[in-house]
């Protein structure tokens, strides 16, 4: 298993290279990868989402997803209460703070954490992947503001998060799934179609991402590394450790382990920026943790399928 997950998180390695490539060579320009993270985030997830539910209703999976969901919020939840205590014990304060305990609360759930699930995993982790990403996307609407905001419930908006439009396609998903309802042939091929754009330009994104640091500076700070180390190799192996006498389906300890595994949050660093909270920190920790995780990821599938 070892080696096929290593051969896949090559290919997305590749797909990495090309999009650094690209943004180092000129190809692609920093007003670019807004656009690019738009298409991704705004269509071609949503595809993703909506064609990794397309099946028969089974009660089985539907008791699963409702379990993995009230899961995905407690972890979150006790992840954050741990990230407090981790900056309280790094002597961290003001925007180094917050900036830390978003990067360990937030995974990088749309532009890694799906695609690689998808790619390792296949269509059984990814119908949870999904129900975990809703989960995701309404913490990070709340938590995730509440945590830059220093605190403040300021800025939290229901409506953002009613409108967020991978909200909108899980539960779009997962009412096709619960009445067994499929979509037209020629509407499904063109999801899937456009669903299969996700991993590769989520790869180029990254890649593009990583080319704006500067690889001399990116690299240095003990406190960066403690947080990685939590990130990749502490949190998702006390998950799966935990977790896997809990819950019995496979596919939902893979796919809550393995979204726990992923780098930081890419949207950590533009949430920084937004309610000016160390950007660059930020940027730093999103760099470091993606480049280390090309690493620790195939070393927690190993994990996973040793047990």
């Amino acid at each position: 298993m070892f080696q096929t997950a290593f051969e896949n998180i090559a290919i997305l390695v590749i797909c990495m290279i090309i999009g650094f490539a690209a943004r180092r060579g000129g190809i692609l320009s920093q007003k670019d990868t807004p656009i690019l993270s738009s298409v991704l985030v705004n269509i071609t997830l949503p595809a993703l989402m909506i064609m990794s539910m397309q099946r028969e209703f089974d009660f089985y999976i539907f008791r699963n997803s409702i379990f993995v969901m009230v899961a995905a919020v407690i972890l979150h939840m006790t992840i954050f209460a741990l990230a407090i205590l981790i900056t309280k014990a790094l002597k961290s304060d003001g925007g180094e703070k917050s900036v830390f305990i978003f990067s360990l609360v937030f995974p990088n759930m749309g532009f890694m954490g799906i695609p690689v699930i998808y790619a390792i995993y296949g269509a059984d982790a990814m119908f949870y992947t999904a129900m975990i990403n809703a989960v995701f996307n309404i913490v990070l609407l709340t938590l995730g503001i509440f945590i830059m905001m220093g605190g403040s419930r300021k800025g939290i908006s229901l409506k953002s998060i009613f409108l967020n439009k991978l909200i909108l396609a899980t539960f779009t998903g997962f009412f096709l799934f619960a009445f067994s309802i499929k979509l037209p042939e020629v509407l499904g091929r063109s999801f899937n179609m456009i669903a299969g754009i996700t991993t590769p330009l989520a790869m180029i994104i990254i890649g593009s991402i990583l080319a704006e640091n500067n690889l001399k500076t990116a690299f240095k700070g003990l406190k960066i590394y403690i947080i990685v180390l939590f990130r990749l190799i502490i949190f998702p192996l006390a998950v799966f450790f935990v977790l896997r006498l809990i819950i019995i389906d496979r596919a939902a300890l893979v796919a809550l382990t393995m979204l726990s595994a992923m780098p930081v949050a890419a949207i950590a660093a533009i949430f920084a920026a937004q309610y000016e909270k160390e950007p660059g920190l930020a940027s730093r920790l999103v760099f470091i943790s993606t480049t280390l995780s090309l690493f620790t990821i195939p070393l927690m599938v190993t994990i996973i399928e040793s047990f």
